[in-house]
């Protein structure tokens, strides 16, 4: 028998693997047809078996279904089956960009981001895109030039997640091109100083600084200082200025920055120390041998 919390999970669409492998059977169009049915859990299997076949044929029933979804399991499911679908489902994913939902940031933030990750994007497509990685980063790249606000603020979200969690660093051109183009636009602004934390190097840290130096707006402050914090490996003299900031959130993410970058110093000389030790009590022989990684 079930309990209250299983049927409340079915009835938002959340299905076994086993429920899942009922629909192996099922032909690419019958599933796209099941995608529109009134049972959340048919909607979660077909979209599972077309997302596990990386059915192209479904890329717009995909995407029209993502739109109008309401059953949580169902929409994760459906996400799920165009992220595994891959790079062929980036031309219509893109037109869908700030379009579904109202989740997307309207406003700059009232308060701090405090952790040292990347947040997930807001805007479900968004989300999706991210889950097809690097490959699509070029697309993403010429909606910043072509695409209109909605698309732009919602790409840049998704560049900044990709290129943090992967080697690829393409895009920082084009994000320091977007913020001088749009320098009147505090939302592109704003999301491009918390991009600008996946391209560690002296250029991102100039831009960082600019930014926290002449902006009169405390959100772009304290996230330029959080870039800041995850980038730079030395404190800017800057940073030791801002402390004294007279907004609170602004002196708080400083402190945070601050702290992160002394506890790397810190980590740094405790390995030398360390790599000391050895040299000092085996037989290693020459210290230029050692390489040391930080």
């Amino acid at each position: 028998m079930k309990n209250k919390n299983q049927t409340a999970k079915e009835k938002r669409g959340f299905t076994t693997e086993v429920e899942n492998n009922l629909f192996i059977s099922k032909s690419d169009i019958e599933l796209i047809f099941l995608l529109k049915s009134n049972n959340p859990k048919e909607r979660t299997s077909s979209a599972t078996i077309l997302g596990q076949r990386k059915s192209e044929k479904a890329i717009f029933a995909l995407c029209e279904q993502l739109k109008n979804e309401e059953a949580l399991y169902s929409k994760i499911a459906i996400s799920e089956a165009l992220g595994k679908i891959g790079k062929p489902a980036i031309n219509k994913l893109v037109k869908y960009l700030g379009e579904i939902g109202n989740n997307q940031h309207k406003i700059l933030p009232n308060k701090i981001f405090n952790k040292w990750n990347y947040p997930l994007p807001r805007d479900i497509i968004a989300r999706t895109i991210c889950k097809i990685g690097d490959s699509i980063l070029v697309d993403l790249n010429n909606i910043l030039v072509n695409g209109n606000k909605k698309q732009i603020y919602e790409a840049i979200d998704a560049i900044g997640f990709i290129s943090f969690y992967s080697e690829n660093k393409i895009s920082f051109e084009i994000l320091e091109k977007s913020l001088q183009k749009y320098s009147d636009d505090e939302i592109i602004k704003w999301k491009i100083t918390r991009a600008l934390s996946a391209f560690p190097g002296k250029k991102s840290e100039l831009i960082l600084l600019n930014i926290l130096k002449t902006s009169e707006k405390p959100e772009l402050e304290w996230e330029a200082v959080r870039s800041l914090g995850l980038i730079c490996k030395k404190i800017p003299e800057e940073l030791l200025i801002a402390k004294n900031d007279k907004n609170e959130n602004v002196r708080k993410m400083v402190f945070l920055a601050i702290e992160k970058m002394m506890k790397f110093d810190k980590r740094k000389a405790l390995l030398f120390t360390v790599l000391l030790a050895v040299l000092a009590f085996t037989s290693v022989g020459n210290a230029s041998e050692i390489r040391i990684y930080c």
